[in-house]
């Protein structure tokens, strides 16, 4: 019987009662416009309603629009005073409560197993209902780490707020913070209760661990050295292993505390300039990851946290200065806007096409050096994947 309460303390915790004024009036005036809220009901794939808020800004505009992912024992009521600040920078944004919190209806919660899907069902139905095409992902605790549990479509970013990697981990943290036994003996009792947490969730413990960080989404990481429930090693351990575009944030205060208004403009000010980078680049046929993943060897691994817009100027430099293109007839390389041509009889080998092929480079380099002399060095980079 005990194991049972446990367990059902872990999959069913206290729902957070709110009545709808508590998300704020339908319509509220700013300095740059006036606020509209809607209220929407969206089917998950379990057949459950959850219950979500979409801010607009008016008359200006936008298909920009932050989704807020709360954390565990939240709902979407703490979200709404960050809808007014992104107001302030005509963004648009959505809160609402996964399945089991809240309003939203459903019975346990998986710790980001299953709704890592609601994320992928709000999304989808916020582009259709409010034409959206440009998403950031704003998690915090158990919102950040189900973020990264599942790539979702037309994400331009993650702010991930606490986010803890390893669901054993985090659960030793819960127990010993609310009830102060050793660590060695919470191991053991969640070692019993670990099977039939899994058995009614309906999922794996080992499913809610974050490997690595997603190199490929521009990622603003934040984290506290004074949270005793979620260390900040975890979020400063993701950060370190992230190879793209990334920035940290450290600040004070426990893992429940209220976040002040100057960290919630910089978050608003973060997304709104990720928003323009990726607008910049929604003309051209790459989209910003595939740009970092072409330039990615000419650039180098340490141009891989600035802008795209960093990278291009040195390909097109590079790809102006050697350049050579190479056919049966003949080979033309052009370096400093000279055209040497070398006869086919200098680039013949007595050796199979497979290691002509490969070594062709090699020959090329040293028969451009008889034709021109040995004074210029050239060097090798690779270009492309």
């Amino acid at each position: 019987m005990y194991f049972e309460q446990e367990c059902r303390k872990f999959l069913r915790p206290r729902r957070l009662e709110y009545q709808i004024f508590d998300l704020g009036p339908e319509q509220l005036p700013l300095k740059n416009g006036t606020l509209f809220k809607y209220e929407i009901t969206i089917m998950n794939r379990q057949g459950h309603e959850l219950k979500c808020s979409f801010f607009q800004i008016k008359p200006i505009i936008s298909d920009c629009c932050i989704i807020y992912c709360h954390g565990f024992n939240g709902c979407r009521v703490e979200g709404v005073k960050y809808a007014h600040a992104a107001a302030l920078y005509n963004l648009n944004f959505c809160i609402f409560d996964f399945q089991g919190c809240g309003q939203s209806q459903g019975d346990l919660i998986t710790f980001g197993y299953l709704e890592q899907n609601d994320i992928t069902c709000i999304i989808l139905e916020i582009k259709k209902k409010f034409q959206q095409n440009q998403f950031i992902l704003w998690g915090r605790s158990l919102g950040a780490t189900t973020i990264q549990l599942k790539k979702q479509p037309y994400v331009s970013g993650y702010v991930l707020d606490s986010c803890f990697t390893d669901l054993n981990k985090a659960c030793v943290s819960m127990i010993q913070k609310s009830t102060s036994l050793p660590k060695l003996i919470i191991k053991s009792v969640l070692y019993l209760l670990k099977g039939k947490i899994e058995s009614q969730g309906n999922f794996k413990f080992d499913d809610i661990k974050i490997q690595r960080a997603d190199s490929s989404v521009p990622t603003l990481y934040i984290c506290s050295d004074q949270d005793t429930l979620i260390k900040s090693k975890n979020t400063i351990g993701l950060y370190q292993q992230h190879n793209g575009l990334r920035d940290l944030i450290q600040i004070s205060g426990e893992h429940n505390d209220s976040r002040t208004l100057q960290l919630i403009e910089k978050i608003c000010s973060w997304c709104k300039e990720r928003f323009q980078i990726n607008r910049q680049y929604s003309c051209h046929e790459s989209s910003p990851l595939d740009i970092r993943k072409k330039y990615q060897y000419l650039a180098g691994r340490n141009s891989l946290v600035r802008t795209p817009s960093d990278i291009i100027p040195k390909y097109d430099f590079n790809r102006q200065n050697i350049n050579h293109c190479q056919t049966q007839s003949t080979s033309v390389l052009k370096y400093n806007n000279q055209h040497v041509i070398i006869q086919p009889k200098k680039l013949y080998f007595q050796e199979s096409p497979q290691k002509i092929i490969g070594q062709q480079g090699k020959f090329l380099k040293q028969s451009i050096s008889q034709e021109i002399g040995n004074t210029i060095q050239f060097t090798r980079k690779q270009i492309f994947d």
